[in-house]
Parts: structure tokens; sequence; C-alpha cells
């Protein structure tokens, strides 16, 4: 996207041979399994942007071609929405794509690896569980 050279956008690419350094130095536990999974990350953040390159980010995010994509969240706060996203292949999850738009926050998060519906689940409530208390 020509939005992520704007000045003060932050656009980072975590690449395959990154992840598998990032891999040799996980535990053993739920959050390393995860990571293991994960091949590539890619951020790109307009928070720091100005107004005008946000709204054209939002307006640009609302005509995306989802086209094999399946929906797991919407959120509507205050007129800040976040979307979850996930593209499949078989019983496989293959990308995550979280898509953050309003007048303050503009991010999109693609993760791409090979996921199990599980996976998430246990990253879901292991996260739920550490926002009330828990671990």
């Amino acid at each position: 996207m020509n939005s992520a050279a704007k000045k003060n956008a932050d656009c980072v690419k975590v690449s395959s041979f990154m992840m598998s350094l990032g891999k040799m130095f996980a535990g053993h536990d739920e959050d390393a399994e995860i990571i293991r999974k994960i091949k590539s990350i890619k951020v790109l953040d307009l928070e720091s942007c100005t107004a005008s390159v946000k709204e054209r980010f939002n307006k640009k995010v609302n005509k995306l071609n989802l086209k094999g994509y399946d929906e797991l969240m919407r959120v509507n706060d205050e007129g800040e929405k976040v979307r979850v996203l996930m593209k499949t292949k078989k019983e496989t999850i293959r990308e995550l794509l979280f898509v953050c738009t309003g007048k303050e926050d503009c991010t999109l998060v693609q993760i791409n690896g090979k996921f199990t519906k599980d996976d998430i689940n246990k990253l879901v409530n292991q996260e739920t569980g550490k926002k009330h208390g828990h671990r």
C-alpha cells in the first residue's frame, strides 16, 4: 500500500528466516507452540500519520476484496472498528488478518503460518485469562 511510504507510518515485516531464528529461543509453553507455527508477520501502523492518510487507509480497507477470507470477529467501539479474518486451506488456517480502522487507530496485521482452530482457541482463552488475572 502506498500509504505505508507516508511520513510517520510504521511498516514492519518479520520474514520466515527471522521467525525461524526467533523459534530457536521459544520455550516449551503454549506461547512457544503458536510461535513455532508462524511463518511471517507484517504490520502496518498509521497511528502517527495525519488524519488524511488515515482516511485514505480507511477507504481502501473498506474496498478490499476479501474473497476467500472468513470473518472471525467484528467489533465497533465508538467508531473504532476491528475485524479479524482468516484464510483456510482444508482444515488449516493459513493466514490471520487483523484490520483496525477509525480516526485514531489504523493498523493492519497479517500473520501467515499453519494453525488449527484449536490453536486459535487456546490463544484466545490464554489471553482472556491474562486480562482477568489468570495464567
